[in-house]
């Protein structure tokens, strides 16, 4: 066996092993959403990427694997990838990456399109490097954050206006950028985000932003909570949206639930999680 024929075979070997543990997570995602009243099919997995290196065969594996949303928490690693994925038939553009729900997805005929998602906390420096290529922020955690985004996105629509007549090659930025405002819903201090109550007040002033599109809420678990504390940590953050949906009823739009990572996933799902991000128990070595 040649070298290229070893390397060929053992990316074979991720491939399989990755659609294996995607089924069983599926598998777990449909039980955990039936004890909910819901289905499987309401809850959108995303898959964090960070641990994959760009050409080792993880990222491919997942898309095999039917998983289209990819996570990423550094802007230097989302960087790295979308330079490699946005030359393949995955990749469709900025326009069209836009994000889409679970429930959006229902009503169309083909989602194979790599979507990139933003898990980490978000430095204000770092914002413009990766609008481009996202479809959803879920750590947005300030207003200063909101307002950094909001003016680069203004700035940017500005400068294109400019480069009409221009014979310009630039990277393409979104009109409007979907977020999720991170709530911090857990006792560890060295969590971020906005407080609950807070995220109710400044709602409508949100809504008013040209080019940021809050699509609901985002919230982690503290590291060292109990099972019976996590999930009351997930009920608080659906409590939280059921309080802001209520008082604003206007924005229908704001219906996510970014909650649940590989250790509490079925646990936030059955707390209403609408979209579940799951990394090392997808990995081939886990």
């Amino acid at each position: 066996m040649t070298i290229d024929q070893a390397g060929e075979s053992n990316k074979d070997l991720i491939f399989s092993s990755i659609k294996d543990r995607v089924e069983d997570i599926r598998g777990r995602i449909d039980e955990a959403a039936k004890r909910s009243g819901r289905s499987g099919s309401d809850v959108l997995l995303v898959a964090v990427s960070k641990y994959a290196e760009p050409s080792d065969g993880v990222v491919e594996g997942f898309l095999r694997a039917g998983v289209f949303d990819l996570a990423e928490n550094r802007p230097q690693r989302l960087l790295e990838k979308t330079e490699l994925w946005d030359r393949s038939s995955f990749w469709q553009g900025t326009l069209s990456q836009t994000f889409l729900s679970a429930q959006a997805r229902k009503d169309k005929t083909s989602n194979e399109t790599l979507r990139w998602h933003f898990i980490g906390s978000l430095q204000r420096n770092k914002v413009r490097r990766i609008l481009p290529y996202v479809s959803l922020i879920h750590s947005v955690d300030s207003w200063k954050l909101l307002e950094t985004i909001e003016r680069v996105l203004t700035e940017e629509e500005i400068a294109a206006s400019k480069r009409l007549t221009a014979d310009v090659e630039t990277v393409p930025f979104p009109v409007k950028i979907s977020v999720l405002l991170e709530a911090h819903i857990s006792e560890d201090v060295s969590k971020q985000g906005f407080a609950p109550d807070e995220i109710i007040r400044i709602l409508p002033k949100v809504a008013e932003l040209k080019h940021v599109e809050a699509r609901g809420l985002m919230g982690m678990a503290g590291l060292t909570a109990s099972p019976a504390e996590t999930r009351r940590q997930f009920a608080r953050l659906r409590t939280t949206l059921e309080e802001c949906r209520n008082c604003y009823p206007e924005l229908t739009g704001f219906t996510e639930l970014s909650m649940g990572m590989s250790g509490d996933f079925e646990t936030a799902i059955e707390e209403g999680a609408t979209i579940v991000r799951v990394g090392s128990v997808l990995y081939p070595d886990a």
